[in-house]
């Protein structure tokens, strides 16, 4: 059986000795998950700060959603179900109306011409528009602690170099002469971007490539020269060079794959710190390309033409991103923004839409003009659970504050706590105080607009200067043109600009245009004095955070032993080796100074690894004391590492009692307050003196990236003194020392989140998933109506009864009851809180009786109270369901009879010989097996 590390949710993150949950779950149970849990490096993200994605759309005008358009022809419920249960602004504005200039303004919060040209697209190897010294989101993100990524269309210059001269490549460059071994200069990864993937063009022109971290996604040998037309499902449409595997019509998908494994990794890896995602989709950019299929949902041809299903593509790119975020139990506190770079596309004369659909309406006006259409773009804000108490962007709210997309960088910083520096987003001012709904003191009243510089109707670089409700538009050379009022003719029908009583007006407003464009920085400097922006400031201040915990603070050197034949090692920095071969294979590491390493100051130990080929990887490894036996001395650990993912191998201390030397009260406790667990296989963490890694891959060969030996929780006085905090347990039966997301912290949060999210588990649907929890995605087979397994290809297959294979992927020890030992030592001791009374409605529940014992059922005592009389057979439909949404379909061993019997997630029956000394095991060849 295999647990998915990335699937664990909210409330159910942590280590074996530290945590408990609201209880849904037997505490056996969680205790196993935990442990699991911990030897996958996954732990709970504890950060006040929220994560952030910026989900930029391309070309996609203010009426193509309904949630701006009623009239939009295209239904796009992930887009309107955001602004549904988040803020709708209604005057945003893109700084440029073509894409390029904005992008340069959203990264690095400055009007386009501070950057190295006016206006323009810059290619691949042009110099890059962002000049030295001009910080970007990237690099706030990463001051303010955030873990970044970059994925989508880039489009603002970078530098490639050439094989033969070693310098940059010119303006005009034979493809088959750029060093794709050096990294690609001034792109996403040079800009404060951790992982970035990323179209140097998007789909709309050269190269037709990826770039993975700065370096080419793919074979240099793979590189064509590609001509102008339509190849299947695929468009060039123009002249220049790429993979031969390109395929605009599968970007999107990809996008989002590597934006959801980003987010996987992040959870996994679990540094404590947030993360922040700059994700700039390819829809709907010409050529329009739109998928088959995305998320097992149509979409070519689903919604009238290609331009309106690349729309749908890209409402289903975003639905797939809540819903990994709901998965990880983080949705709650991640701050999305949804926007477009500029204003939609025209689909024809004013009069005569193409299918009767205004991608700009009510606006005049289209991508690259002046008029309104051309650059109010759609603002979603969403951050919370879409209810007015645990939301803090107010849900279903409607802003009318006037914005620039360029301001989404001072948000950010006001967000995260910093103060701008003086050259830091100088055209940039924080609409956070509307995101808030704090009133519009700080809010800007004049903003500045460019149009494109072409022969186009309403273009020729126009600029717009607005002054509240006022526009004035006006040539390149600052010469007034038009003036509109907007609060009175949102589609610019009358112009003001003759009316002699405007002659002062727009007298005043040409001498603002020219002050802001004649200055050095446009908007005020913020001083941020508060302590970040959180979701829920109710943790205690003297708890230990997880992350605090679960932060590496040690590496260990290490060097390779000798390799198996067929399997090479490179290094490729300090401290990390890229190994490729035929698997499996061992692999053995040793101290690179000392005879052992001495890790008895730690808690926990960890090894990252990336898996950079195909198939899955599977990672089993063991650290060996000087003098290691078959049964003990030695700690293990194991990881699963899908392709192009990074996983970390944990390593969760066993120790035998007389090591432990904690207050007599946990004496008897398996999970130790310290991290320490009580284990028969002795293990000395002062004595590593080796570590065996066993690696096998679905592909028959690996190729994985491998960092040296890290530790985590250090083991201070204090926080052993202060994990040994009596009471140990809160009234709810969480480990009081202790704060991590989700931890409950009054009755009342507990009554409204609980039903809240059974209620969304209920109504979670997976696509990939069959009835019985096989894998819909995968290759299908002769339903049969039974289990059964099946040779195919060589490989031996378990397949549902639905025809579909069936990875059993589950938990052991499901259940509703839990039993903490309520002994007199804890009692006197005042181990707990909390005990129900004898005169309390639940005490015959919540305190039973077993034998001479006596204990407590808080996962009981918690549901009951939350969910009312009929607790346990929602609470029972609640497990089915969450583990359903999580992605896992399996009840494996020792899990409850109640749950077994009610027939909605399959059973693996344990039949174990160690467990089962001197008993029948289990067997489907004995008459009496139906009975076991």
């Amino acid at each position: 059986m295999i647990s998915l590390p990335s699937l664990v949710p909210k409330g159910l993150r942590g280590h074996t000795s530290l945590f408990f949950t609201r209880g849904l779950y037997s505490m056996r149970f969680i205790a196993l998950f935990f442990c699991f849990s911990a030897t996958t490096g996954l732990c709970a993200q504890a950060q006040e700060k929220p994560n952030v994605i910026i989900f930029l759309m391309d070309d996609m005008g203010y009426g193509d959603c309904r949630a701006y358009n009623p009239e939009s022809k295209v239904s796009l419920p992930n887009i309107e179900n955001l602004s549904a249960h988040g803020m709708r602004f209604t005057d945003a504005h893109s700084p440029s109306a073509v894409c390029a200039p904005s992008r340069y303004s959203v990264m690095t919060g400055n009007y386009p011409w501070r950057g190295r040209l006016e206006n323009g697209t810059w290619m691949f190897h042009q110099r890059s528009q962002i000049l030295d010294g001009q910080a970007t989101l990237g690099q706030l993100m990463q001051t303010a602690g955030y873990s970044t990524a970059f994925l989508g269309k880039v489009h603002l210059g970078g530098t490639v170099f050439s094989t033969t001269t070693k310098k940059p490549v010119s303006w005009k460059y034979d493809y088959r002469d750029i060093d794709f071994s050096r990294k690609w200069k001034d792109g996403p990864s040079d800009l404060g971007f951790d992982f970035t993937y990323s179209l140097p063009q998007g789909i709309q022109g050269p190269p037709y490539i990826a770039f993975r971290n700065g370096f080419l996604d793919g074979d240099p040998y793979d590189l064509i020269e590609w001509k102008p037309g339509t190849y299947g499902d695929s468009v060039i449409p123009t002249d220049g060079f790429g993979l031969k595997q390109w395929n605009s019509s599968v970007a999107g998908p990809n996008l989002i794959r590597e934006a959801i494994g980003f987010i996987d990794r992040h959870i996994e890896a679990d540094t404590g710190k947030p993360f922040f995602i700059h994700y700039c989709t390819e829809s709907c950019h010409i050529p329009h390309t739109p998928p088959k299929t995305l998320a097992g949902k149509p979409v070519r041809g689903t919604s009238g033409d290609a331009h309106l299903d690349m729309l749908l593509e890209a409402d289903i790119q975003l639905g797939m991103l809540v819903a990994s975020l709901k998965a990880h139990g983080i949705l709650e506190n991640t701050l999305i923004f949804f926007t477009s770079d500029n204003g939609g596309l025209a689909r024809g004369k004013p009069s005569h839409k193409l299918l009767g659909h205004n991608s700009n309406a009510p606006l005049r006006g289209s991508k690259a003009t002046i008029w309104e259409g051309g650059h109010r773009v759609p603002l979603i804000a969403h951050w919370g659970n879409g209810t007015r108490t645990g939301s803090t962007i107010a849900p279903a709210a409607t802003s009318s504050a006037l914005v620039g997309l360029q301001d989404i960088f001072a948000t950010l910083a006001e967000l995260t706590g910093q103060t701008l520096q003086a050259k830091q987003g100088l055209d940039s001012q924080s609409f956070l105080p509307a995101l808030l709904q704090q009133g519009p003191a700080r809010l800007r009243h004049e903003l500045l607009v460019q149009a494109n510089n072409g022969d186009g109707w309403g273009q020729k670089l126009a600029k717009a200067f607005r002054k509240d409700q006022w526009k004035l538009i006006a040539t390149k050379d600052r010469k007034p043109l038009h003036l509109f009022n907007l609060n009175e003719d949102v589609a610019e029908e009358h112009d003001l600009i003759n009316r002699k009583e405007q002659k002062s007006r727009i007298a005043t407003m040409l001498g603002d245009l020219n002050r802001t464009l004649d200055s050095d920085r446009s908007t005020p400097i913020t001083r941020v004095n508060q302590k970040p922006v959180a979701r829920n400031d109710s943790a205690s201040s003297d708890t230990i955070s997880v992350a605090e915990l679960f932060t590496p603070v040690h590496n260990f050197a290490m060097k390779p032993g000798a390799m198996p034949d067929g399997v090479r090692i490179n290094a490729v920095g300090k401290g990390k080796w890229r190994v490729q071969g035929k698997t499996p294979f061992t692999l053995q590491f040793t101290p690179e100074i000392a005879a052992a390493w001495d890790a008895s100051s730690y808690r926990l130990l960890g090894v990252p690894v990336c898996n950079n080929g195909p198939g899955i990887v599977t990672l089993s490894a063991r650290l060996n004391n000087s003098k290691p036996l078959g049964w003990g001395r030695h700690c293990v650990g194991s990881a699963v590492a899908l392709q192009n993912e990074r996983t970390t191998i944990g390593f969760v201390f066993p120790t035998t009692e007389p090591l432990y030397d904690g207050p007599a009260v946990f004496q008897d406790q398996l999970g130790k307050p310290n991290g320490h667990r009580h284990h028969w296989r002795k293990f000395f963490p002062a004595d590593v003196a080796s570590m065996a890694l066993d690696v096998n891959s679905s592909s028959g060969k690996a190729d994985i990236e491998i960092s040296e030996l890290f530790a985590a929780w250090e083991a201070t006085p204090d926080r052993e003194q202060a994990l040994h905090t009596l009471p140990y347990l809160d009234r709810f039966g969480q480990v009081r020392a202790v704060e991590w997301p989700g931890k409950i912290h009054s009755l009342e949060q507990l009554k409204e989140e609980l039903p809240l999210e059974l209620a969304a588990a209920a109504k979670a649907e997976r696509d990939d998933i069959s009835h019985y929890g096989g894998w819909k995605n995968g290759p299908r087979h002769e339903a049969t109506g039974r289990f059964r397994t099946e040779k195919i290809d060589e490989r031996w297959w378990f397949i549902d009864p639905e025809g579909y294979l069936f990875f059993s992927a589950g938990a052991c020890i499901a259940g509703t009851e839990a039993m903490t030992p309520v002994t007199p030592n804890r009692i006197n001791e005042h181990y707990f809180e909390y005990l129900p009374t004898k005169d309390s409605p639940y005490y015959w529940l919540t305190m039973p009786t077993r034998g001479k014992n006596k204990y407590v059922n808080f996962p009981a005592l918690n549901a009951v109270e939350s969910l009312g009389n009929h607790w346990q057979e929602i609470s029972r439909n609640g497990i089915h369901d969450r583990m359903k949404m999580w992605g896992l379909n399996t009840l494996a061993a020792w899990s409850s009879t109640e749950i077994r019997q009610d027939k909605k997630t399959p059973y693996t029956l344990l039949a174990s010989i160690w467990w089962l000394t001197g008993k029948k095991t289990p067997s489907p060849f004995r008459d009496d097996y139906v009975e076991d």
